[in-house]
């Protein structure tokens, strides 16, 4: 792949990142479900879970959480045509910008009819100090 063609891909994750990441902001569990490939692959504390819906609700997590915004860093480690491994440092963030929880997450996206989506995913959550 030469660096023209890579950067085009990098920036169509970086996009479908920016996606993603709203979904959590305000978007709801059907708009995240827009963004993976059903069934997903969750890979959770104690076993690879294969599941027909995310499982994850946003809405919930900002009601419980005060949840208002990310700070992410995602870095693609391995990229190919139609399939992309992502680590992903992240930081949740209320809206007066004190510290949630931060979250490492490793996903793994496809492209397929000319979308990226989520096919497998995992997160750790507290895996780096938090201030």
């Amino acid at each position: 792949m030469d660096e023209a063609r890579r950067a085009t891909l990098e920036a169509e994750i970086n996009e479908f990142m920016g996606r993603y990441n709203a979904g959590f902001t305000n978007g709801t569990r059907a708009d995240l479900e827009a963004l993976v490939h059903l069934p997903v692959i969750y890979v959770s504390e104690t076993e690879a879970q294969v599941r027909d819906r995310y499982p994850f609700d946003p809405e919930k997590m900002r009601a419980a959480t005060g949840f208002h915004h990310p700070e992410t860093t995602a870095r693609i480690v391995h990229l190919e045509e139609a399939r992309a491994h992502l680590i992903i440092e992240g930081t949740r963030h209320r809206a007066d910008g004190s510290v949630i929880e931060s979250i490492d997450s490793f996903y793994i996206l496809h492209k397929r009819d000319g979308e990226w989506k989520v096919s497998v995913f995992s997160g750790i959550r507290g895996a780096r100090p938090t201030p």
